[in-house]
């Protein structure tokens, strides 16, 4: 058997084989990301692997495991809009890789995307960015989808911005303003106490009494700048996990 026909077995194994697919999780606590762990990780190992040729049946075997993670967000109680709305940015994340990837020359992606076989669109690059607008308007409501958007804006997607000249500032502000709004909703009031209540009047004094309002100012501003830059970091370690996870899957 020759070099060429033994990476084109392998590859198929790979791609055929359910390494990849929903067995395989992070563990994550945010099950949107924690369902999707196999396809990103899948997209992360075929970057590896261009040069390789991929099977044809990968596209249907793709769209099996979207399927397949449908309904297991559906058990976890997320409404159908939320749902939809994973299943578009997944769709185009994968299908802008693949585009990037040159699988559309190579198997079924070249009939038709991920995204007209779910949503009958040709192009979500605009879309993904106007639907993260509209989630940022409750981001509560909708805190584990834009976790999950904000991985794959880590991972390499870019959508709208991809194609437009000087895109990087645009596009970094609102990396940062996603970051932040997560940072902003994981935050535990209860984990800083600044005051309680303990009964005992004697004890008892008002900081204004005691210092000016310009040094409570300047005290509360290094207070949140401090808690910022740990969120921050922690949110950055959290998405270096994720991908820790993803490569130790598919290693």
């Amino acid at each position: 058997m020759s070099d060429q026909s033994l990476i084109q077995e392998i590859a198929e194994k790979k791609v055929g084989h359910k390494s990849y697919q929903l067995p395989l999780r992070g563990n994550n606590i945010n099950p949107m990301i924690d369902a999707a762990t196999p396809l990103l990780g899948m997209v992360i190992r075929m970057k590896s692997m261009s040069a390789t040729p991929l099977s044809d049946k990968l596209f249907q075997q793709v769209v099996t495991d979207i399927q397949a993670i449908e309904q297991q967000l559906q058990t976890h109680g997320y409404e159908p809009g939320a749902i939809v709305s994973f299943r578009y940015v997944l769709c185009t994340f994968i299908d802008e890789a693949a585009l990037e990837l040159g699988w559309d020359q190579d198997n079924d992606w070249v009939k038709q995307s991920l995204l007209v076989h779910f949503h009958n669109e040709s192009w979500g690059g605009e879309k993904v960015f106007v639907l993260i607008e509209r989630l940022l308007g409750e981001p509560k409501r909708y805190l584990d989808l834009l976790e999950f958007i904000y991985l794959c804006l880590c991972l390499g997607y870019r959508g709208r911005y991809k194609v437009s000249n000087g895109y990087g500032d645009d596009f970094n502000k609102l990396l940062r303003q996603l970051q932040k709004q997560i940072q902003q909703l994981k935050d535990d009031p209860q984990s800083v106490i600044l005051y309680k209540e303990n009964g005992n009047k004697s004890h008892q004094y008002r900081l204004g009494q005691r210092f000016g309002v310009r040094y409570i100012a300047i005290g509360s501003l290094i207070f949140a700048t401090i808690i910022y830059t740990v969120y921050a970091s922690r949110l950055r370690h959290q998405t270096l996990n994720i991908l820790e996870q993803l490569n130790t899957l598919l290693s």
